[in-house]
Order: structure tokens, then C-alpha cells, then sequence
């Protein structure tokens, strides 16, 4: 029994990436610089892709074996939308940009002169299109058609006109046409002004080119690859976004050697979660420490995870915070946090590096991650 749906197209040879937004990189950097705490590399991560304009997307076309027909990719210069079809990013160019090269302006005619015994109407839009024998009525059809029903096939859209005997709406097409608008190329006072089929026709010919690039890779903001008009291309980017978004982990491995190029430090603790913070973790034996500092190391090693209170009602039960003994003992987990003999996490939970054999230092927590 043969199915009632279309087959599924194959799917596009194309790998979808995400990489951080520089600026907003920089923001993060700098945050992470200040508080000198470790982060989760992959709460980082989903940090830019909870805003889309945090992040950029990139598309790059795979080659293997198998492939039936060469993908390519054509990005507009101008808005960085992409497109699989040059005439359609042609057909983006000409209707997005056009405004960059000319000015609009609207002029005053006298009505077309004529015996016109009918007008032809859209019946998809009520637009009147103009008598069948008015000179310019072809070319209002294929505008029409062109601009808004480009989806059809032109005897499609022809297949939607009716044709009216109708004096009154003769003569309201009439009227319409004494406003006309006219085109002019910008930065050109002597241009002739040009009607939009004209200037459309001259935008192609000298200006399109240079909004079109071609490339097996191109890198788009986030916030336009929501907008692609190439629907195929949008739902392959909606698809990768949903999986980033449960794991963030393009994002992730695009971070890792940003972050060491601005002189952050990667590292994993024992769980295999990876950590971002500006300080290395430099294990220091408790041993080797004066009393005060040997007895604080020695609970955090007992107690992984613990914060200051813990260590304030482990050590010294009872001890009030405010009392001076407390930030004697307290005191020195400053110089401890800063030299890498204590790690400071973000939920303000504090752990010990693991020993130089055991900890492996990333060339990337839990509610209570430990080291």
C-alpha cells in the first residue's frame, strides 16, 4: 500500500557548530578573571546559548563518500543569511538590500490613457493588476508573483487572476497609477530616475555580486539563523540548537582553547566534570604547612565540598563567625584559594586539588562537586 505522506529528503551533508560571540566572551573572561572561582565548563557553555546573541552558529558542508550531488553555500554579506540556491540569496539580495543603492521616491502622472473595458485582479491579495492590453500589465504579474508568490509556478499564479468588467474599479486602478514610484541611485544627483523593474535589473547587474559569497563554511549570528528563509537549513540548525541546548557540547570544545588563549586554567575533578577558573590548582601537602594552615587542609581533605562554615562548626564548635578566633582560623583560606591549594567553586563549596598524579589538568559540578 503505497504511503500517503512524501518521502523524506535525504538529509543535508551539512555539520552545525556553535561558537561563542567574541564580545560576549570577553564579558565572561573577564567575570571569571574577577571572582577567581571555578565554573562548569558546560554551565558556561549553556550560558551563551540561553541568549542567541551570545553565540554564532557555524555551517560547514561534509564530504564523503556517497554523496550524490555537491552542497554549496551562499551567504549574503550584507545580513550573513545563508542560502543553498545563488538565485535565491540573488532573489534575498534584490529585496532586502536594494535600499542600500537607491532612494525611493513616489511621483505624480496623469492616469493611463486607453480604452480599457476590464481590469484583472489577484484574487490572493485583491490587488488590481490592470487591463490585459495596458502595456504594463505583464510586468506587474511577474512582479507580483516574483515579490510575494514566488512559491508558484507562474501559470499557478496566472491561474489566480480574474479578469473584471467593472467601470468603477477601472477607474480606481486609474487613479493608483497617477502615483508612480520611481528609483534613483544614491550619491548620484544627475540619475535618471527608473521604474523598479529597471532598478532591479540595474541592481543585479552591479551590485548584487558583490553581497554574494560562497564558501563549504560560513559562521552566521544566531539571532539570523532563526530567520533563514532556506526552510531545510532552518530546521537543521532548530535541530542542532535543541540538542546543544540538553548538551552544550560544540560550545564546549569551542571555549576550551578561548578560554586558555585569555590565560584561564582547565581542569577536572574526581567526577570527570570540568572546570574553568583563572587560578591552576597547585596540591600542596598538608604536611609541609605551618599548624594553622595544616589543620584546615586536613578537615577540607576529610570533608570535600564543605564551606567556611563547616570548617567554622568542625573545627571550632560553637565558635561564634564574628569572634576573632574564627577569622584566625578563616583567614588564611584567602592565600590558600589564590595559590591553588584550595579550590573555590562557584556554589562557594571548597575542595582541595587531588594529588599531581591524580589530577589531570585540561589542555574543561555538581551541587557539591570535590577535587
Amino acid at each position: 500500500m503505497p504511503s500517503r505522506y512524501p518521502p523524506r529528503p535525504e538529509p543535508l551533508p551539512i555539520d552545525v557548530s556553535f561558537i561563542p560571540e567574541r564580545d560576549r566572551l570577553a564579558l565572561l573572561v573577564r567575570d571569571l578573571q574577577v571572582s577567581g572561582h571555578a565554573y562548569p565548563l558546560m554551565d558556561l557553555a549553556g550560558r551563551f546559548l540561553s541568549h542567541p546573541d551570545s553565540c554564532l552558529v557555524k555551517l560547514e558542508v561534509r564530504h564523503g563518500a556517497g554523496q550524490q550531488a555537491p552542497v554549496k553555500l551562499y551567504q549574503c554579506r550584507e545580513c550573513k543569511l545563508v542560502y543553498r540556491e545563488k538565485d535565491a540569496l540573488l532573489s534575498h539580495a534584490q529585496a532586502a538590500h536594494m535600499d542600500k543603492f537607491f532612494t525611493v521616491e513616489e511621483t505624480k502622472t496623469e492616469p493611463p490613457a486607453g480604452n480599457f473595458v476590464c481590469v484583472a485582479r489577484c484574487r490572493r491579495t485583491g490587488l488590481l493588476l490592470g487591463p490585459p492590453n495596458y502595456h504594463g500589465y505583464t510586468e506587474k504579474v511577474l512582479q507580483i508573483h516574483r515579490e510575494r508568490f514566488s512559491h508558484l509556478s507562474l501559470d499557478e499564479y496566472r491561474a489566480s487572476i480574474e479578469t473584471l468588467r467593472d467601470p468603477e474599479l477601472i477607474e480606481k486602478w486609474k487613479q493608483e497609477q497617477t502615483t508612480q514610484t520611481v528609483y534613483k541611485l544614491r550619491d548620484q544627483e544627475a540619475a535618471e530616475p527608473m521604474k523598479k523593474a529597471d532598478a532591479e535589473k540595474y541592481f543585479l547587474e552591479h551590485f548584487a555580486g558583490a553581497l554574494v559569497g560562497e564558501a563549504q563554511r560560513v559562521i552566521l549570528p544566531a539571532t539570523i539563523a532563526q530567520k533563514m528563509d532556506d526552510l531545510r537549513l532552518k530546521d537543521i540548525i532548530r535541530d542542532a540548537w535543541n540538542r546543544e541546548s540538553r548538551h552544550p557540547f560544540t560550545l564546549s570544545l569551542a571555549l576550551r582553547p578561548a578560554f586558555r588563549h585569555m590565560h584561564l586554567h582547565l581542569f577536572k575533578v574526581k567526577n570527570g566534570q570540568t572546570f574553568v577558573s583563572r587560578i591552576r590548582p597547585h596540591p600542596v601537602d598538608p604536611q609541609q604547612t605551618v599548624e594553622s594552615i595544616r589543620e584546615v587542609l586536613q578537615y577540607m581533605c576529610e570533608h570535600p565540598g564543605c564551606t567556611r562554615q563547616s570548617i567554622l562548626e568542625g573545627l571550632r564548635p560553637g565558635l561564634a563567625p564574628e569572634a576573632p578566633e574564627a577569622a584566625s582560623l578563616l583567614n588564611p583560606l584567602r592565600w590558600l584559594v589564590e595559590r591553588g591549594h584550595v579550590i573555590e567553586f562557584f556554589n562557594g563549596t571548597l575542595s582541595v586539588p587531588a594529588s599531581p598524579g591524580n589530577m589531570r589538568r585540561e589542555n574543561i559540578p555538581a551541587e557539591n562537586p570535590t577535587a
